[in-house]
């Protein structure tokens, strides 16, 4: 999924170094292959396996294809049909689901420029006896709001429905015509990324169907594991990088033309660039090297592990960079690098052979997007390492292959459990490995951070602004394409997601919540969890039941604001005036009786004094905390004690009274800020004496907010 981080990684992507020209493969016969004919990847046992055969017309921006898929029926349902995303027919006309909704929330841009629409045809479709489903196929709209003209989902309905266990052998064949970049794939002059260009079946879910969304603007992708071959045919001077393995590279008889095999068994998805000025560098991630023995026995101690379940493979790196960024290469390795290591010890050992970055060809629109075993990053020409980029988008796209590659939920129905679970990750990973970095700013590619010195901040600070600016706007489980508007869309399931999960951590505890986050990877790698597992594993670790956390925070667009309201601090009063009972009879108390027993009382107590404090905290906000959660009260006196209270936080306020030797000189909760999704800290305390520097500091805090709001403003521009 593309890393919408609004603000932070504004600045570009990445990719990086070294010529490399790949040796000769031999180009597969253009007979039609039977739809019969079994892969070598069948043996791997996945439900799905692809061979495609692709051929890029440079001249004319064209691909076409031939497709083979076997797909087992692995459901206790008969399955009549088959449904498909045809991805590219969003790029068709503007009367697609995408630029209808890109028209609708004004975002520029979101139109191909003249003559590079784009789109995809399944030009033929048999079954292995050679039975045409052509005639079946019709364009579907499964989703609401209708667009009634989007051309994003087909399917084809077969001849007798198809037996649980049994499989289809499906033969097709498709001509495309690349889009001049309109979002996340396309072509500019002779650079290609290619993503989301086959036919692809989607989803199938027992008991409710085929899952087989339209292309949205606000979403991204989802589908079934799968085991791949994918032969492309480019012209003989362009480099190429895909998902998966090279296996081989053939050269054409008359040497105009090579042809790259790749394979890869247990992914959902395959992207491929080409360009002839990639500049192709390799190297290795060598586990030994890069983890000491010490930090495999601490973690093994935190996680219950075994240093064997915990160790690292090696991995290949590869890298594809522009001629005019291939000075950054080292930078990217290392980012790369500490991705790997970091991803690994606490997720999960990564399980693929290789991993591409790659920088994303100019103009492509395909900067910062992840597909299995390869992503792309994005920079500029002039970088300052002060400043975290390429580092953080390396960092982030490379984590997408753990949360939607491996764990692979559903982006167009819960996108949070990629996009906002990544966005925790990175700012973990980016921590550990570089601490906080230095706010962004450039004037014409120059990065003024080399001359004037920003803010730094840690991921998480910056997360959190994003998330109090959408609080009351959607649940962050809204399907995508169902959000008010793109903003709200991404800082939802980016940012507050993330904040919502560092104020998990916060309240969980870090070990117990590296604990879930690991087990929520291993136990449903390769499978398509929801979001109902996700608490399911909170709870199961923690031991305790934290479902009211995600029915608050995740489920309803409701605003967490807790704080203190009042706080008063006073001599005790030793009587009060009026007429009391005493001894049967009724007796007045006048000022000049208190003013008398005063001045006895100070001769007693030689100066000593007893104050009473009373402070008032409420809930401004609709969301509460719930189970066991308690927010916690900090009274601190001029003789330096302090005091504590906790509430459940389920009312709307609560008064504390404390008794003391000293007056009081302020009151705050959630004092160790362990409420991180708090959208008005600066209510969290009150003084008993107000002064200029609250003021200051007030004010200091509103100028940093309005700051980083226009910031993210620009950035969703």
């Amino acid at each position: 999924m593309k890393k919408k981080k609004i603000c932070t990684w504004a600045f570009g992507l990445v990719l990086l170094t070294l010529s490399y020209l790949p040796a000769a493969q031999e180009m597969p016969p253009s007979r039609e292959i039977p739809a019969t004919q079994e892969t070598p990847s069948a043996e791997k046992g996945s439900s799905l396996r692809y061979e495609i055969w692709v051929e890029l017309d440079d001249a004319g921006k064209r691909l076409a294809g031939r497709e083979e898929i076997i797909w087992r029926n692995e459901t206790g349902d008969d399955i009549p049909d088959i449904w498909f995303h045809l991805y590219w027919n969003a790029f068709k006309n503007e009367k697609s689901a995408m630029l209808e909704e890109s028209r609708a929330e004004g975002t520029l841009g979101m139109r191909a420029e003249k003559g590079g629409w784009g789109w995809i045809d399944i030009t033929r479709i048999t079954l292995a006896d050679g039975t045409d489903l052509k005639p079946t196929l019709e364009f579907m709209i499964p989703d609401e709001p209708a667009h009634p003209e989007d051309q994003t989902v087909a399917r084809v309905t077969f001849p007798a429905p198809v037996k649980p266990g049994e499989k289809v052998h499906l033969g097709l064949e498709f001509e495309s015509k690349i889009p001049r970049t309109v979002a996340r794939s396309g072509y500019y002059r002779n650079s290609y990324f290619i993503a989301q260009w086959f036919p692809k079946p989607g989803v199938y879910e027992e008991g409710r169907g085929w899952n087989c969304h339209q292309y949205h603007l606000n979403s991204e992708f989802f589908a079934d594991f799968a085991d791949f071959i994918v032969h492309i045919t480019v012209p003989a001077s362009f480099v190429v990088g895909a998902s998966g393995k090279q296996k081989s590279a053939v050269s054409a008889p008359d040497g105009k033309t090579v042809t790259y095999r790749f394979e890869q068994p247990r992914i959902h998805d395959f992207a491929w660039t080409a360009d002839p000025e990639f500049i192709k560098v390799e190297r290795d991630f060598i586990a030994s090297r890069e983890v000491a023995d010490e930090e495999y026995a601490e973690l093994a101690k935190a996680l219950d592990l075994t240093i064997e379940e915990l160790t690292l493979p090696d991995v290949k790196m590869i890298l594809l960079i522009k001629p005019e960024h291939r000075r950054q290469t080292e930078r990217h390795f290392k980012a790369l690098r500490m991705a790997l290591k970091y991803y690994g010890l606490w997720f999960g050992p990564y399980p693929y052979e290789t991993v591409t970055m790659v920088d994303p060809p100019f103009r492509t629109g395909s900067g910062g997007m992840e597909y299995p075993t390869l992503f792309t990053a994005g920079t500029g020409v002039i970088t300052d390492k002060k400043v975290h980029s390429p580092e953080g988008v390396i960092i982030h796209e490379f984590g997408h292959g753990y949360w939607y590659g491996l764990v692979a939920s559903n982006e167009f129905e819960e996108a949070w459990l990629d996009e906002g679970i990544n966005t925790y990750s990175t700012g973990r990973v980016q921590g550990e490995a570089y601490g906080p970095g230095m706010f962004s700013a450039s004037l014409f590619g120059f990065p003024l951070t080399r001359i004037i010195h920003l803010p730094r901040y840690y991921d998480l600070e910056l997360d959190r602004l994003g998330a109090i600016l959408v609080a009351e706007r959607d649940p962050i489980t809204t399907y995508s394409w169902q959000f008010i508007n793109r903003m709200s869309y991404a800082l939802n399931v980016y940012q507050r997601a993330s904040t919502c999960l560092n104020t998990l951590e916060r309240y969980l505890g870090e070990a117990t919540m590296l604990r879930v986050m690991r087990t929520f990877q291993m136990r449903f790698r390769f499978h398509h969890p929801d979001t109902q597992d996700f608490i399911d594993v909170v709870n199961e670790i923690s031991g305790q039941d934290v479902t009211w956390f995600f029915d608050e925070l995740f489920s309803t667009a409701h605003n967490f604001d807790y704080g203190v309201s009042s706080l008063r601090t006073g001599e005790k009063k030793e009587d009060d005036l009026g007429v009391f009972e005493v001894d049967g009879r009724k007796e007045e108390i006048r000022p000049e009786d208190i003013d008398q027993k005063k001045k006895e009382s100070k001769k007693e107590k030689s100066g000593r004094k007893t104050y009473v404090t009373d402070v008032t905290v409420r809930r401004f906000g609709e969301a509460r905390i719930g189970g066991d959660a308690r927010i916690r009260l900090r009274v601190v006196f001029e003789d330096g004690s302090e005091k504590t209270g906790f509430w459940d936080g389920r009312s709307r306020w609560k008064k504390f009274r404390f008794e003391s030797s000293a007056k009081a000189r302020f009151a705050e909760i959630d004092p160790d800020l362990v409420w991180l999704i708090d959208s008005c800290i600066s209510n969290n305390s009150l003084k008993a004496k107000a002064g200029r520097a609250g003021v200051v500091r007030l004010a200091s805090r509103l100028l940093f907010w309005v700051q980083n709001a226009f910031h993210y403003l620009s950035a969703l521009s």
